[in-house]
């Protein structure tokens, strides 16, 4: 297996045109108690196995928008889930089970008694040694780096696949092997159901032991695509200022472009994955953006005294200070990844970004003073259901109040659309947010 997949591409094998591949003969009616035909090179169901472009459309429609146009590829082109050390495998297990199975016998007609309390006898231990055999690919499958550390987001996304498509071809793998030991007599008639039960628990346990490799592959998969959300974070946002500007932007700032541009690239190479995977992940993506960069400008600021102090991360610390202007240009990045969100075409996945969009609309609105008043908790409540009164209070510890020249120098329209605080004024509202925390925590 080592050999199988280190020597492979981990790229999607495409789907062939041709309809010369098929072993059996064209059947007008199929009899469902016919096992199915199986494909040459791609058996027990690998054949059918192929990506289901559901997004494709609208992410192409965002290419023109954030990236350049892919080159090479036809948008025709067809691909299986797998790459090609799955069949290999698959049919390497398969010949090594016919090894087993001719071994054991010639065993048996030398005098070899094989324990008949375990599945059958001699049926039994096949099986064993088949199971072993699809655990050991597994762990191959997953392990097939050089270099973990070096591994991208398409090879980890194709490996979690490749996985998956071993895991789904075991039934019709083991239907094959028990008809085939049946037809050369290894199961003795007085056994028949007892060496089925046996061949069904071998079944289960190999389908665990490529389900808990899966797993891993996925909390791999993850991790990969966090350090590196964490990494263009600390790049793009380590000497970031977010004080000083003199006007709101009309684009993205770079960060965001960075970051939705391997949000996108990242979504497309998921289409190997099965549904359930492929459909959990842009959430957990996403979500982890949103909250280092609600974190960011929320979370209490850490100070280190000397520079040595302190744990080493690659997540970029809280931000000290942010103004008017910081907190409008940010709004314009939360709402591209709202718009990239939408453009996916995945139900809801802007929402990841809600508790971002919550904070920011609440720093921006004009009537935020009159809203954080005691009195008017029941209208606070009503604009911002979700607000935490907490978030506010830690951007109020952060906000560089405008002097009076400041605020008369602002561009006339848009800048005057949203709140911009003098230093007086972020120092009574500091007061008025403080007194809706509990005394102990703050």
């Amino acid at each position: 297996t080592s050999r199988i997949v280190f020597d492979n591409t981990k790229t999607p094998v495409s789907v062939s045109k041709s309809g010369s591949d098929f072993r059996s003969f064209r059947q007008e009616e199929v009899d469902k108690n016919v096992p199915a035909k199986e494909v040459i090179n791609f058996p027990f169901g690998l054949s059918e196995l192929k990506q289901e472009p559901s997004n494709e459309k609208s992410l192409d429609q965002l290419e023109g928008k954030f990236s350049s146009r892919r080159h090479g590829v036809s948008l025709d082109t067809e691909f299986h889930t797998f790459s090609q050390c799955v069949p290999l495998a698959v049919r390497s297990i398969h010949a090594r089970a016919i090894a087993f199975a001719s071994f054991a016998l010639s065993q048996e007609e030398l005098g070899q008694v094989f324990d008949f309390k375990k599945g059958g006898g001699i049926a039994g231990h096949v099986l064993d040694c088949v199971e072993t055999c699809i655990k050991v690919t597994a762990i191959g499958m997953r392990g097939g780096f050089e270099h973990r550390d070096e591994v991208t987001v398409p090879e980890a996304v194709q490996t979690t696949a490749n996985i998956s498509a071993l895991r789904s071809t075991l039934p019709r793998l083991f239907g094959v092997l028990m008809r085939g030991i049946c037809h050369v007599g290894m199961v003795r008639a007085d056994q028949l159901e007892e060496t089925f039960e046996y061949a069904d628990a071998r079944l289960l346990s190999a389908d665990n032991s490529c389900d808990q490799e899966q797993g891993s592959m996925y909390t791999f998969l993850y991790e990969i695509s966090r350090n590196k959300i964490n990494t263009l974070v600390h790049f793009s946002l380590d000497n970031f200022q977010w004080v000083g500007a003199r006007s709101a932007r009309d684009t993205p700032n770079t960060y965001c472009e960075s970051l939705i541009e391997f949000l996108r690239s990242t979504f497309r190479s998921l289409a190997p994955l099965e549904e359930g995977t492929k459909g959990m992940l842009p959430f957990q993506i996403c979500g982890h953006v949103a909250e280092t960069l609600h974190t960011l400008i929320t979370a209490k600021p850490v100070v280190v005294s000397n520079i040595n102090e302190g744990d080493k991360t690659d997540l970029i610390p809280p931000i000290t200070k942010i103004d008017a202007f910081g907190l409008k240009n940010l709004s314009i990045d939360v709402a591209e990844f709202e718009s990239f969100a939408d453009g996916t075409g995945i139900p809801g996945l802007r929402e990841c970004f809600n508790d971002l969009r919550i904070i920011v609309d609440a720093m921006l609105d004009r009537s935020l003073p009159t809203l954080l008043q005691p009195e008017n908790e029941n209208m606070r409540r009503r604009k911002y259901p979700l607000l935490k009164i907490e978030w506010v209070y830690r951007v109020l510890q952060k906000y560089q109040g405008a002097g009076l020249g400041g605020k008369l120098l602002r561009a006339p329209g848009k800048d005057k659309e949203f709140l911009m605080l003098e230093k007086k004024e972020v120092q009574l509202l500091l007061k008025t947010a403080k007194s809706h925390l509990p005394s102990s925590k703050w």
